[in-house]
């Protein structure tokens, strides 16, 4: 049986963190990891780039090998802030076309976080996906098809918390506003990712 390529696009969160370690468990699926450095008025790069760099270090250390990349979006200079969805889409096809035999795209979407706006948002960007990615076909390069999947995609978010260890469930990152002090980055606390995280903690009747 041919062994599968998979590209995970990895942010760094729970989500995207709990989706990694079951690919690097319960498959045995030949893994590139990406991670997108989103730089933004949110101004949340830096601390999701030191989570990332931490998990990463982790996970080779407990698991098996893993190949990694990264690549850089920087829309500083917009007051909007830039639908990560589409974003995610257009570098994947980029991504995907730098990874030989790569027939699978792993993102770590979840149904509870997906209300209508986002479900039609997730439609768009597997239509800019499958725009671009056209044009390479027709070049003949990739893949003839790459599928989309949603490896934690049925979870519950105490779930996604009960599939890590709480050592590397701490090293994870959600919040969108982050405070930067001498010591590092904290969270604010405040944003939506933020309270989901005390849910989480209050549900498992632990701190991370």
């Amino acid at each position: 049986m041919q062994r599968l390529t998979t590209l995970v696009m990895y942010s760094g969160g729970l989500d995207s963190t709990a989706m990694l370690v079951r690919l690097l468990r319960e498959t045995t699926d030949e893994l590139r990891v990406h991670h997108i450095r989103m730089v933004n008025r949110e101004g949340r790069a830096d601390a999701e780039q030191a989570a990332v760099d931490s998990i990463l270090a982790w996970c080779h250390g407990h698991y098996r090998p893993f190949r990694y990349s990264e690549s850089g979006l920087d829309f500083s200079a917009l007051q909007a802030i830039p639908i990560d969805y589409v974003s995610v889409a257009f570098v994947a096809c980029q991504v995907a076309i730098d990874t030989p035999g790569c027939t699978r795209i792993a993102v770590g979407t979840l149904a509870r976080d997906l209300d209508e706006i986002k479900r039609s948002v997730t439609v768009a960007q597997r239509k800019v996906f499958g725009a671009m990615y056209e044009c390479y076909r027709a070049r003949k390069l990739g893949e003839p098809v790459v599928d989309w999947i949603y490896p934690v995609y049925a979870l519950t978010k105490p779930q996604i918390a009960s599939l890590l260890e709480p050592e590397v469930r701490r090293l994870t990152w959600s919040c969108r506003r982050p405070v930067q002090t001498p010591a590092g980055f904290r969270e604010c606390g405040t944003c939506k990712p933020c309270r989901a995280r005390a849910d989480i903690s209050a549900a498992l009747n632990t701190t991370f």
